[in-house]
């Protein structure tokens, strides 16, 4: 006669494995939610349409990521039985992999430019749309919120949901070489353009692996903000510098 396989209780600071019908739910909600809100951002047009108004639309796009993954994220903690902070990986850090995780961002930045300016070049594809960010007779406050959307809030709760949930819900069913590449295609896939599919791969490689190695989400939160500020900050401070923004593209 066969027995009935034990369950080993978690133990105190373990952290509890995403099961796979909580992910499930979680996807939805960001779903819905990002289906709900996105029908709002037209509303954000102006007419006619200003410098301030194309940068009011573009926060409206990341307040609906934001509301998204936030959702998604509070879905994982509010079920019952639900998840803790820890079991997404908000772990203490050691200072080296933070300090890492801030070089690393730096590092980034101009090679995803380079990347990116690459890939349009061979593949004969439309440039960013810049003037959402940097448009004439632009608002510096609206490019303040942006920076505080694009380059700290929506990166925290991106991290909390690809690697804090899905890279982990991977991690427990795959060894680390399999599942570092499946999360960066998910998040990969959620940037739309070719281009940004491509550096958002292989940012998705990089983050899953530091979150590997460090045991903790916040060195990858770190990288993703610092590498999201930066890029905003090269933008801005061209703008601040050279009027001519023909060249950001």
């Amino acid at each position: 006669m066969s027995t009935a396989p034990t369950v080993t209780p978690k133990t105190a600071g373990t952290p509890k494995p995403i099961a796979g019908r909580d992910l499930l739910v979680a996807v939805g909600v960001a779903v819905l939610v990002y289906a709900f809100t996105i029908q709002f951002v037209p509303l954000l047009k102006s007419e006619p349409v200003t410098g301030a108004g194309k940068q009011l639309v573009l926060i409206g796009y990341l307040a609906a990521n934001l509301a998204a993954f936030g959702a998604a994220v509070s879905a994982l903690l509010l079920r019952d039985p639900g998840y803790t902070w820890q079991d997404l990986g908000v772990r203490p850090a050691s200072d080296i992999w933070k300090r890492r995780a801030v070089l690393f961002g730096l590092a980034a930045t101009p090679l995803a430019f380079a990347a990116g300016l690459f890939l349009r070049r061979t593949f004969d594809l439309d440039p960013p749309a810049i003037d959402f960010f940097a448009p004439d007779d632009f608002s510096w406050v609206a490019a303040a919120t942006i920076v505080l959307y694009g380059g700290l809030l929506v990166p925290m709760f991106e991290e909390l949901f690809f690697r804090g949930a899905v890279y982990s819900w991977l991690r427990n069913r795959l060894a680390a070489a399999s599942a570092i590449p499946l999360s960066a295609l998910a998040f990969a896939v959620v940037h739309m353009r070719i281009e940004v599919m491509v550096v958002a791969f292989a940012m998705g490689c990089l983050l899953a692996w530091l979150y590997e190695r460090s045991r903790s989400i916040l060195p990858s939160i770190l990288l993703h903000q610092t590498f999201n500020t930066a890029q905003l900050a090269f933008v801005y401070g061209a703008v601040a510098l050279a009027p001519d923004r023909s060249g950001l593209g």
